[in-house]
């Protein structure tokens, strides 16, 4: 016996970490979705409506293009992993080289309202900057330096969530200059607002406590920092503190690093009791 539809597209995003533009999109031009509808319009969906939503992300999640998920819904057949999101990532390197800066944001913005954050950015994004940082030819660096200017630009111009909890973050150390936005563009996929602070002198984090009004802060960590940077910082940290990045592991192994980390905030989400964790 089917569930009633009782839940809100909010409260499905909470569930299940798919932002509302990209439930929307999913049925709108897919066909994928068919939640009910309240008097006044708005969608209601059901407990199968968000098994069904996870059965989605799961072949997502393997690499299948989001038009073709519909024909596999009740398949158990193997996919070849990784292949729309190849697709995608060659797609973007191949406008940025081109410098088509058009057709690159058409395809920022296409990716970004099918897909959830948290995969873009692992499967896509992040694989695609680093291709931009191995490129072996004479306007390599123009090519790097114009893509990444886009790429900020139509980031935040994503960052449109008003309400949840306030994060804010910082960077720490020799990273790329995208890392907090990128950490802020995920945070928005956890249904959170950020306030980035570019890079962050702990040191000056009680003097502005009270006028941050945060609920919580991510430090995405970079390179070159040292057992000395972390022992005189240790006592400016708010208590929902957390790191993010693949080098915590690194600072946390040289025993420098106490507190809260993961290599994503999706991941602090659902390891650690975040204000930003996920059901």
């Amino acid at each position: 016996m089917a569930s009633e539809p009782q839940y809100p597209i909010r409260e499905v995003s909470r569930l299940t970490g798919i932002n509302p533009v990209t439930l929307r999109a999913w049925q709108r031009r897919y066909g994928l979705l068919k939640p009910a509808r309240t008097d006044k319009g708005h969608r209601l969906y059901s407990d199968e409506d968000i098994a069904l939503i996870r059965q989605i992300l799961h072949w997502v999640e393997q690499g299948v293009s989001i038009g073709q998920v519909k024909g596999l819904l009740s398949s158990a057949q193997p996919v070849k992993a990784g292949s729309n999101w190849e697709q995608a990532h060659h797609r973007l390197l191949t406008a940025a080289c081109e410098l088509n800066l058009g057709r690159l944001e058409v395809e920022l913005n296409e990716l970004a309202s099918l897909y959830p954050a948290e995969l873009l950015l692992r499967h896509v994004i992040e694989p695609w900057l680093v291709s931009l940082t191995r490129l072996e030819r004479p306007d390599a660096q123009l090519i790097e330096q114009s893509a990444s200017f886009l790429l900020a630009r139509v980031l935040t111009q994503l960052l449109t969530i008003k309400t949840g909890p306030r994060i804010a973050v910082a960077r720490a150390g020799q990273g790329h200059g995208l890392g907090g936005l990128l950490t802020c563009y995920e945070l928005q996929g956890l249904e959170c607002r950020s306030l980035e602070l570019g890079v962050l002198e702990p040191l000056q984090l009680p003097l502005a406590a009270q006028r941050l009004k945060c609920d919580a802060l991510v430090v995405v960590l970079g390179g070159g920092l040292t057992q000395s940077w972390f022992t005189e910082r240790a006592h400016c940290w708010p208590e929902q503190c957390f790191f993010t990045g693949e080098l915590g592991r690194v600072y946390a192994e040289q025993g420098w690093l106490n507190l809260p980390h993961e290599n994503t905030v999706s991941e602090i989400a659902r390891k650690h009791d975040a204000v930003f964790g996920v059901v």
